[in-house]
């Protein structure tokens, strides 16, 4: 139903629309092929100051003169349809007057509407008329007019409300205007043109406003003269404002001398600015609306800085379920020994605070199984675990998959450029295989990413934030290294917070077997056939030497698996596989007790000492390594 509110100044023009609305409401309106039904309300009211204080809750307003004018100065969002006085009621009104008092000079106050049609009546009424335009419609103005105009003893005043109370004290004869019949039916058809539609645009204006208070951005626009005029549910709850009571008002009463503000006054669109607004953080931007080549308002978007953030890390989570994901956890770790055992424990340690980790270790040691156990036994478990091995591709490729690149960076980048693996592995953890490998201006791009926390794209001036732990592995002894000038002292520091010692598999060799039954047994659950390693095999493989380490022994185990004749591998079975190899292979070289210091260096040498494969290769203990490297002559520091 649409509502159509006259305020009338007096009941006999409330009862002349009653009358009229309903005859008009029997009419089929053109406009409205709905049909839509309409109801009137008549609100009797004079009183200037009580008429700004209407709540006009209807669809359209009508009114006349004065009041008309002061609704539409309310600012209310009812649209105003104004009662025209039309040269038929100015007609009456001069035959009246003429009857009534046919001596005096007639004076008609009143708009310009009705000024006009005045000047219109001079061919019948003769000059003798005179009309006085009111601009402002004031109690004011209307006295200086009478004080300029009238005369009590010759004029008849002709006018308003306002007017006729004005004459009534001067003791000034007067005759009311009124609209008649015709001007209130062209009104009622006005009316329910506007009001059906307003309820069209409202309707419009309502789904307008669902899809923006739909929106997960806090939206709000501002017009030409610098008012709020939209501002969707999100943005009141962001900016703690409410849009009902803020709508209308200038934005330097809203948000004062903030941040927001001065955003909003600049000039052309904006991206990706960071405002403070009440103590939080947004990403704001700006578009400049535009209609037939002229600015009509701005559109502004606002994000919390931490919502991006949160949203930032959900996606790259998802991202990296499908992909960068560390599988293994300390439970795929196998060994019984004090050596490994004590190994994992010091991981375990690691898992619990932040802080980068160095793991040395040989080949097929099992360095990235424990880097991944590490990483899944973290707080940055439900992060991306990305690895890559800085030895296996060159620098100019390595470079640009850390740090990814933009559009047009190099010959041959993506259209759209890509993100590095730094930028990927936010929230997460990085492990960088054979990292000694990597060249001194790459490591002072690393040094870079450890120290600030930021990287830039190839390519690119942005500053890109990362939140990142580094785990890296060597297989050479990275102190040489640095003393050598081959790597960057202070990237060494950096990386080797933590270190972590892998043992080769000669020093665990009673974790063998264990390891054994295990690779034949999980080849067993994923090919078919089960078959199983005799005692024999065991205790030949726990004498055999493996500079290949667990890798090695992986490996050997798939062999004898595939190409056994039969379900119970023996040791002359295993032999046969294999080969003749019988001892560890230490006595390539003499006993550590009983070697030269001229071998002892060579073989340092040739290990980049690194002790642990030294005295892997003797066939002795660190410890026993390390005592005997004492009396070397000169002594080694």
């Amino acid at each position: 139903m649409i509502r159509i509110t006259v305020v009338a100044p007096d009941r006999e023009l409330g009862r002349l629309f009653s009358e009229a609305f309903e005859e008009h409401d029997e009419q089929i309106h053109p406009a409205d092929p709905k049909q839509e039904i309409y109801e009137l309300e008549v609100l009797i009211e004079h009183n200037h100051d009580r008429i700004r204080q209407l709540q006009i809750e209807g669809d359209v307003v009508v009114a006349r003169g004065h009041t008309a004018q002061i609704l539409l100065e309310n600012e209310n969002s009812v649209p105003v349809v104004k009662l025209p006085v039309t040269g038929n009621d100015i007609i009456r009104c001069l035959k009246e007057c003429g009857e009534l008092f046919p001596e005096r000079r007639p004076i008609i106050m009143g708009t310009r509407n009705i000024v006009f049609q005045v000047e219109n009546l001079y061919d019948l009424f003769g000059r003798g008329l005179t009309p006085v335009l009111l601009t402002e419609q004031t109690p004011r103005e209307i006295a200086a007019m009478f004080e300029l105009m009238a005369d009590p003893e010759t004029s008849v005043m002709i006018g308003g409300r306002m007017v006729c109370e004005h004459a009534q004290q001067q003791g000034i004869p007067h005759v009311m205007l009124r609209s008649g019949r015709l001007a209130v039916w062209q009104t009622i058809t006005e009316a329910k043109r506007v009001a059906w539609i307003s309820r069209v645009e409202q309707e419009k204006a309502t789904r307008y406003k669902s899809v923006l208070d739909c929106a997960t951005e806090g939206i709000l626009v501002v017009d030409r003269k610098g008012r709020l005029s939209i501002m969707n549910a999100t943005c009141e709850e962001m900016l703690g404002i409410q849009a009902d009571k803020s709508i209308g008002k200038e934005i330097s009463e809203l948000f004062g001398e903030s941040d927001l503000h001065g955003f909003i006054l600049r000039s052309g669109s904006l991206r990706d600015e960071i405002l403070l607004f009440k103590g939080q953080s947004f990403a704001a931007n700006k578009d400049t609306v535009v209609h037939k080549a002229e600015k009509i308002g701005t559109v502004i978007t606002l994000r919390r800085v931490r919502e991006i953030q949160e949203t930032e890390v959900n996606i790259r989570e998802k991202m990296h379920r499908k992909g960068h994901t560390a599988r293994h956890t300390f439970k795929d770790i196998i060994g019984v020994g004090k050596t490994i055992q004590a190994t994992m424990e010091k991981a375990r340690s690691f898992s619990s605070v932040d802080s980068n980790v160095l793991i040395y270790g040989g080949t097929g040691t099992g360095k990235e199984l424990f880097a991944q156990s590490i990483h899944n036994n973290s707080s940055r478990r439900k992060g991306p675990f990305v690895a890559i091995n800085c030895a296996a591709i060159s620098e100019s490729l390595l470079e640009s998959e850390l740090f990814g690149y933009v559009r047009g960076a190099f010959t041959g980048a993506s259209r759209g450029g890509k993100p590095g693996l730094f930028e990927l592995a936010h929230r997460g953890t990085v492990f960088l295989d054979e990292v000694s490998e990597m060249s001194l201006r790459l490591q002072g791009r690393l040094l870079r990413v450890l120290q600030e926390k930021e990287l830039m794209r190839l390519g690119d001036d942005k500053i890109i934030p990362v939140d990142i732990r580094i785990i890296s592995a060597v297989n050479r002894d990275l102190k040489t290294l640095v003393d050598a000038g081959k790597f960057r002292e202070d990237l060494f520091y950096r990386l080797d917070v933590l270190n972590l010692d892998l043992p080769s598999l000669e020093s665990r060799r009673e974790d063998i077997p264990f390891l054994s039954r295990y690779f034949i047994q999980s080849l067993g659950e994923k090919n078919g056939p089960r078959k199983t390693l005799e005692k024999s095999a065991l205790e030949y493989l726990q004498g055999r030497s493996w500079r290949g380490n667990i890798r090695e022994l992986m490996n050997a185990c798939e062999r004898l698996y595939v190409l056994s004749e039969t379900d119970r591998i023996d040791e002359n079975e295993a032999r046969r596989i294999l080969g003749a190899e019988e001892s560890p292979g230490v006595s390539s070289v003499l006993p550590g007790s009983s070697i030269d210091d001229e071998t002892l260096r060579t073989l340092l040498e040739e290990e980049g000492y690194r002790k642990d494969r030294v005295a892997e290769r003797l066939g002795i203990h660190r410890s026993t390594l390390w005592r005997r490297i004492k009396k070397l002559n000169p002594p080694r520091n």
